[in-house]
């Protein structure tokens, strides 16, 4: 699932520096990512998120931080994520930036989805995982301390979201992500967010250029149009949708539908035409995610269980045998 995504080679040289700092050889967990040095000569080129994945894997293995992720996210700064940090840092407000960053934030990762919802009140930014991420719990953290961090830096202010949440269980201690967040954090969520008060986000930016962030914005948008075309036909954007749902539950078809911004039975008939149905696609979704989730022999089969949107690991053993007429535990030790 991972293999067919691409992120910014930059993302992976940011980990690295962090890791360098703490003391680890930068050259073995190259070597351990699967990437070599031409891969990460261009911080603007593109690596398989598979590598990120299994680089992160090696960092934390190498370092025992409970609070990893907000530590490296809190030390990133706008202009580090490349074209679209840029469109943030140039934004007329933190509104804009946020928007930016829904729009454009596929060009860091594809492996992340990012949403941004509003009321009268709010404005919430929502940052949607793929599972492999979610089950390592610092990429995500990582990924919203980055958000709080950029958004105090491109305002130059002190600023402290209303709330924070994430989807992995209550650390033993918790008084980091207080330190770095400086607001509620909320823990076993369905997924990562970050909550900004209306008067937050009419923030001006200390170096707002519309001229230039209109600029950036239309590099932007063909930078982003070729990652998006990949999603062309009705069971890749399905299959893209369900992913970020996964972890906070079964998703059914209305609930897709709704992502997609079409109605279900539209989803249906694109699904029908294309000699498929949504029932199919969530099942086989499910099995391929499930083989490459137990492949990380740290997570319990109760959690790839959670990660699948099952609400019993019994459900997901019954489905496992199905597909690979296997148990998962003697299909992991196989």
């Amino acid at each position: 699932m991972l293999n067919g995504m691409t992120q910014l080679a930059r993302t992976p040289l940011l980990l690295l520096d962090y890791a360098a700092g703490l003391g680890m050889d930068r050259d073995v967990l190259v070597k351990v990512a699967g990437l070599s040095q031409k891969d990460l000569a261009d911080p603007d080129s593109r690596i398989r998120s598979a590598s990120m994945l299994k680089l992160w894997r090696a960092v934390i293995d190498r370092h025992d931080d409970s609070a990893l992720g907000v530590h490296i996210g809190s030390t990133i700064r706008a202009t580090e994520l490349g074209l679209v940090g840029y469109a943030m840092y140039h934004a007329r407000d933190l509104h804009d930036a946020l928007g930016s960053l829904a729009r454009y934030g596929r060009i860091i990762s594809e492996a992340v989805q990012f949403k941004l919802v509003e009321d009268d009140e709010h404005a919430i930014l929502i940052w949607q995982a793929h599972p492999s991420l979610v089950a390592l719990r610092h990429p995500v953290e990582c990924g919203i301390a980055i958000v709080v961090s950029v958004a105090r830096e491109i305002t130059g202010s002190d600023l402290q979201p209303l709330q924070v949440e994430l989807p992995s269980p209550r650390p033993e201690l918790s008084a980091d992500y207080r330190a770095v967040f400086r607001c509620p954090v909320l823990f076993d969520r369905s997924v990562g967010s970050v909550t900004f008060s209306r008067q937050q986000i009419e923030l001006s930016t200390i170096a707002s250029d519309t001229t230039l962030a209109g600029y950036l914005g239309d590099l932007a948008a063909i930078t982003v149009k070729p990652l998006a075309e990949r999603d062309v036909s009705a069971v890749s954007a399905v299959r893209h949708v369900l992913w970020s749902l996964l972890p906070s539950g079964r998703p059914d078809l209305w609930r897709t539908a709704a992502e997609m911004d079409i109605n279900a039975r539209t989803l249906q008939r694109r699904l029908g035409e294309e000699g498929s149905s949504f029932s199919r696609v969530l099942d086989d979704l499910r099995r391929d995610l499930a083989n490459e989730l137990l492949s990380d022999r740290k997570l319990a089969v109760s959690e790839v269980a959670f990660l699948l949107g099952y609400s019993e690991p019994s459900a997901f053993q019954r489905a496992f045998r199905r597909w690979y007429d296997d148990s998962p535990r003697r299909f992991r030790t196989a």
